[in-house]
């Protein structure tokens, strides 16, 4: 750790240097807009907060630079979106990875370089995931993932397929097969990994990340099947739309399902139960894909109107990518850290963390392209309406993909 402490400060050394220099050159601060004024100003929401104003003390006292770091509630995207377009905010704002394409094209957030040994250092998906037409947008710390939790002693053997899935739910006895978030407007991330198991994808990928909004899959053969298997799943009383965010994780707390699919944040609530329980790959349908599950990864950005744009950066790319502090945050927020090394260390002994690894190996990161904003109303009402069998499983699809391709048009 004392190497790493090194590393820190002779960057900073030599950032303090290059910061003071533009002080003191009244040509170099007019062409910059920027003046060094000894503070770091960090948004973030309100779960992330609390952890983050005890982790940056050990770069206040390393650096010599003070670091606020202020609470956004809710509304942290937006709030960060309007300061910048009236040239305010901070310095680096804390978030998810899908918000880089918005940011990106509002000219709100600057590139971010990390060396090619930072990069390997890291979770390959997790660069890919903050990765906006060729520039690195965000510094990963944490990844998150669905998975399926099983009651064990429910349900002692992990489902190969999501048929097996179904058949152990119903030899369960208990009142529900399976509890997954979908609700009276339908949920597409919960819903993605099913989605994408039968060959649907919401926009085409060329193979390198990249995503073509025009090219919309929702209707695809691949998404007209999964629809068609919304509507069979609604039929059978496997998925209802009763099922949303007040009751997942309680159904299952309280015995009347031994599935449900969820991610870490539920955790909590099943270990305060004492149940015996194991998270696993949620399974594909037999015969079709395996499950993937939306890859979430929460980061950090740098402002493109930081005013201590030097600091910002040298606090993203040097003190966010120590083992220490994306150990800490792990613990903190129980996710996975990006951070290869961390990772491995977290996971050790951790069967949490291993379980949401192994349902994660095939997940693919959310879409980070602004087109994304205009798929989750359509799609999340087209999934309600298969499962609740009021508009057939075809015709959902193809609602939602018109609707989605004119909002992407307009």
């Amino acid at each position: 750790m004392r190497r790493r402490t090194l590393g820190i400060t002779a960057v900073s050394a030599a950032a303090l240097g290059a910061a003071a220099a533009c002080g003191d050159d009244s040509d170099s601060g007019s062409d910059t807009g920027t003046e060094f004024s000894g503070e770091l100003v960090i948004w973030a929401d309100e779960t992330r907060t609390p952890v983050l104003k005890e982790f940056v003390k050990d770069f206040e006292s390393t650096v010599g630079v003070k670091v606020t770091v202020e609470e956004h509630v809710e509304t942290l995207r937006q709030d960060f979106l309007t300061a910048a377009e009236q040239g305010q905010g901070p310095d680096i704002v804390v978030g998810a990875h899908d918000w880089a394409g918005q940011y990106a094209a509002a000219g709100a957030v600057a590139p971010i370089t990390l060396t090619a040994d930072q990069q390997s250092a890291l979770n390959e998906t997790a660069v890919k995931a903050f990765t906006v037409d060729g520039n690195l947008y965000g510094v990963a710390y944490a990844l998150e993932n669905l998975g399926l939790i099983r009651n064990t002693a429910l349900a002692p053997e992990a489902p190969a397929t999501f048929e097996e899935l179904v058949a152990a739910g119903q030899a369960a006895g208990t009142d529900e097969v399976l509890t997954m978030e979908v609700g009276v407007d339908g949920n597409a991330y919960s819903a993605y990994p099913l989605f994408a198991s039968m060959g649907g994808y919401l926009f085409k990928d060329d193979g390198a990340g990249n995503l073509d909004p025009s090219d919309v899959g929702v209707d695809s053969p691949g998404g007209v099947a999964a629809f068609e298997k919304f509507a069979e799943l609604g039929a059978s009383g496997v998925l209802k739309t009763t099922f949303d965010a007040s009751n997942v994780i309680p159904f299952f707390v309280d015995g009347k399902t031994a599935f449900m699919i969820s991610g870490p944040w539920a955790l909590t609530d099943v270990q305060g139960a004492g149940l015996e329980y194991e998270v696993t790959a949620i399974p594909g349908f037999e015969g079709q894909g395996p499950a993937s599950p939306f890859l979430g990864v929460q980061g950090f950005y740098v402002a493109s109107g930081a005013k201590n744009a030097v600091f910002a950066q040298e606090f993203v790319t040097n003190y966010v990518l120590t083992e220490d502090l994306q150990l800490k945050l792990a613990e903190a927020g129980g996710r996975l850290p990006a951070l290869t090394a961390a990772a491995e260390t977290y996971a050790e002994g951790n069967a949490d963390a291993q379980g949401f690894a192994a349902a994660g190996e095939n997940a693919v990161p959310m879409p980070n392209i602004p087109a994304m904003d205009s798929v989750w109303e359509p799609f999340g009402r087209a999934e309600a309406d298969a499962i609740d069998g009021t508009t057939p499983g075809a015709d959902a699809a193809a609602t939602a993909a018109q609707t989605i391709r004119d909002a992407v048009g307009a």
